[in-house]
């Protein structure tokens, strides 16, 4: 779909948005998008420390897109999802973690959901 080779993404999406024992799968739905979301655009900045400062920059993007993403308050995978994509971005490039990656997780998040809804709808709580 929209051309990805392996949209490993997706499909990881897709069953964090279908973990068992959470109380809400619209909800971590959402915070999935979120949090890659902060962690895509934190990462997209750090791109702007010089390469000489891999380390820190790498260092500096995941905290900072994790306390970004903490501040919101929400679940946890929020802040976990901001740092793992700042250090993707930073990792494989803005090309495959960038945008990419957003398409994937919104593709994968929306199969999860409709999973969900169809077969879990007892446990669709907002």
């Amino acid at each position: 779909m929209l051309g990805h080779q392996q949209p490993v993404f997706a499909a990881i999406s897709a069953l964090i948005c279908l973990a068992p024992g959470i109380p809400s799968q619209i909800r971590q739905g959402l915070g999935l998008i979120v949090g890659v979301t902060v962690g895509i655009l934190v990462g997209e900045l750090a791109l702007m420390i010089p390469a000489d400062l891999a380390a820190v920059r790498m260092a500096s993007a995941t905290f900072v897109a994790m306390m970004i993403a903490a501040a919101f308050g929400v679940a946890p995978v929020v802040p976990i999802q901001a740092g793992a994509s700042a250090m993707l971005v930073l990792l494989m490039g803005p090309q495959v973690a960038g945008l990419a990656r957003f398409l994937d997780v919104l593709i994968g998040a929306s199969t999860g959901l409709i999973v969900a809804l169809v077969f879990l709808r007892e446990r669709l709580k907002f």
